[in-house]
């Protein structure tokens, strides 16, 4: 694999297009300012406290493949939070973030979708994970993207407290072969790439935007401060989405979303031939009409 450069964080939007163009992701500083992160970081802290305190939290962290544990948080120090978009009104101004929708049209193209909006709480004693690829699910190499990602850093990421580790210019790479090996006690594990990857360190505020081929894989926190982020996960249109938010929306939230949100998320048939929905929970399409939800005369 030939040397690639190294991007560094920046404010200049030119310099973070040519940075993911090259090198698969880019880091903008600053692209949350002083109040949405502040908004954000609150809303998901008090989120997860809550599904914690419910006996709802969702946690991982205790394996390299970052999936849900079977066990507990004792065992799996990290949480994630889902379907954010039914947890707070601020995690709808990410939703159309003009950082957001420049990074999918750059990556993707002009019409894409909200794969899913989530927040991952890592904390001290969680295991690194294994490098891959976001669109690992394909059984094949693309030569475009199938998916982006966008992290938005609620607290400073540094090597310590495990901020994601990438591999420059991987995006233009086949994914990498991931394998399970048993030692000699018998316990299984991922093997990792072996390559070197580097570590996406910035202060809070700032956003992560890497093409969804690039390898990375999130660190771990060895420090006792959680480190919490939230991540705008973007697909191709044809794509099936991460969470399927048609369905999942709740009943309040479908109702104040604009048309231009119902769109990104699932509402609008692509090309009018894929994702038509039949209007019976009370939901439709935002260019298919169709009104027709059960049996209508006589056989």
């Amino acid at each position: 694999m030939s040397a690639v450069r190294i991007p560094s964080p920046t404010r200049d939007p030119d310099q973070l297009r040519a940075d993911i163009a090259e090198c698969g992701y880019g880091v903008m500083l600053d692209a949350m300012d002083a109040g949405l992160l502040a908004r954000a970081k609150a809303r998901v802290l008090a989120q997860a406290a809550g599904e914690r305190e419910a006996g709802l939290g969702l946690f991982f962290g205790d394996d390299q493949t970052g999936m849900p544990s079977k066990g507990s948080s004792a065992l799996a120090p990290n949480q994630r939070l889902g379907h954010l978009l039914n947890k707070g009104a601020v995690f709808r101004e990410l939703l159309t973030h003009p950082l957001a929708e420049a990074a999918a049209r750059q990556i993707i193209g002009e019409r894409y979708l909200l794969s899913s909006l989530s927040a991952m709480i890592m904390s001290k004693g969680g295991t690194a994970q294994v490098l891959h690829s976001d669109q690992q699910f394909a059984p094949f190499p693309t030569p475009v993207a199938l998916v982006c990602n966008i992290v938005w850093m609620l607290v400073d990421f540094t090597a310590e407290n495990g901020a994601t580790r990438l591999v420059p210019g991987t995006h233009l790479s086949p994914p990498p072969i991931i394998r399970m090996q048993t030692d000699a006690q018998g316990v299984r594990s991922l093997v990792q790439p072996d390559v070197e990857p580097v570590i996406a360190e910035a202060p809070a505020g700032s956003a992560l935007v890497f093409d969804g081929r690039i390898w990375h894989g999130a660190g771990a926190n060895t420090t006792t401060t959680p480190r919490p982020a939230i991540f705008s996960y973007y697909c191709q249109p044809y794509v099936r989405q991460q969470e399927n938010m048609p369905m999942s929306l709740n009943d309040d939230i479908y109702q104040a979303l604009s048309e231009r949100e119902k769109s990104l998320i699932g509402f609008e048939a692509h090309n009018r031939g894929m994702g038509r929905i039949a209007p019976a929970l009370g939901r439709a399409n935002t260019n298919w009409p169709d009104s027709a939800i059960g049996v209508l005369g006589e056989a």
